[in-house]
């Protein structure tokens, strides 16, 4: 594992006039692991402890307990932090600077040579669709070209892991798109991503491995196709349009042994089937139908998606 977070906790003091009056806790034991070179997706609803975790990961906060580790080394306030990019939600650039100051201000953070920040400099500029605003003040460029300016510096010192935080936020369908070209491109290229986000469709498309944690705590984490099978397993949802379908049917239907639940409604000069599964087969069930005289002219599964595991998992979490 590259990213490993153990038992890791952090509160905060509510203070009035001074004095503490009560605490929050926002990491509450949390356990996480990030295989090297995934795609890794971090969920959560809001107030779950995402903002906190990424802070304790890249050093703007310092745990109250646990631990953190990148490639089985601690990870403190002096050590490891090199390894880490960061893209946070709200992109902080100084306006007056051109891109090309800017990142020979940020790469000066790290020890970088002049030299060095323009070779990589000009070749990330390039990838990110940048490479003819090198001269340009910052505070001319739009929301979608201060994002790629900002993850041209979480890039710049080669780092092996990069956390996003909220990436795509603000950003319009075109920016969003091109965002995620460029952040399969560059895990292709074998760097570590860790993304947090409130769009699980997002982390559907991109991501290989979730976790989902809820207040403070993980609650499950696997790879997207695992969680997304294990509500599947708990119980499928298919429609069918039928021909010829009687009233009475539905009551066959519903007694199936492994039907939990169906309903009929018109569609058209069809009827529009809704069926509960919980370990009948989806041949099974268009069977029985035709067996009991009805026309069959379509089956559609439902694909469970990330959300349902979402909210699934929260719930059980109460």
């Amino acid at each position: 594992m590259l990213l490993e977070l153990e038992d890791v906790q952090k509160g905060y003091a509510i203070r009035r006039w001074g004095r503490e009056v009560s605490r929050v806790e926002a990491l509450r034991g949390l356990d996480l692991s990030v295989p090297e070179g995934a795609m890794f997706g971090f969920l959560g609803p809001n107030g779950a402890g995402k903002t906190t975790a990424i802070s304790c990961i890249v050093g703007i906060l310092r745990a109250d307990a646990g631990a953190i580790w990148l490639d089985g080394e601690p990870l403190d306030a002096t050590s490891g932090r090199a390894e880490i990019g960061y893209l946070p939600e709200q992109v902080g650039l100084h306006g007056h600077l051109t891109a090309e100051e800017t990142l020979q201000f940020y790469g000066a953070f790290h020890g970088l040579a002049r030299d060095d920040i323009d070779a990589r400099g000009g070749e990330l500029l390039g990838q990110l669709g940048l490479a003819g605003e090198t001269t340009r003040a910052v505070r001319g460029f739009s929301l979608g070209m201060r994002k790629r300016l900002a993850l041209a510096v979480a890039l710049l010192h080669r780092p092996r892991l990069l956390v996003l935080d909220e990436p795509t936020s603000g950003l319009d369908p075109r920016g969003v798109a091109a965002l995620r070209k460029l952040l399969r491109q560059f895990n292709s290229e074998g760097l570590t991503i860790l993304l947090s986000s409130h769009v699980l469709a997002e982390v559907q498309q991109l991501c290989s491995e979730a976790a989902i944690i809820h207040r403070g705590r993980l609650v499950r984490q696997a790879p997207v196709e695992e969680l997304r099978s294990a509500v599947a397993d708990a119980g499928q949802l298919v429609t069918l349009k039928l021909g010829d379908f009687a009233p009475e049917m539905l009551a066959t239907v519903e007694a199936l042994d492994g039907v939990t639940e169906a309903q009929a409604s018109p569609d058209g000069r069809h009827t529009r089937l809704e069926v509960q599964l919980a370990g009948l087969t989806t041949a099974a069930l268009t069977s029985a139908l035709v067996d009991a005289g009805a026309l069959v002219f379509s089956v559609a599964p439902h694909e469970p998606t990330l959300e349902e595991v979402f909210l699934a998992s929260t719930e059980e979490e109460g």
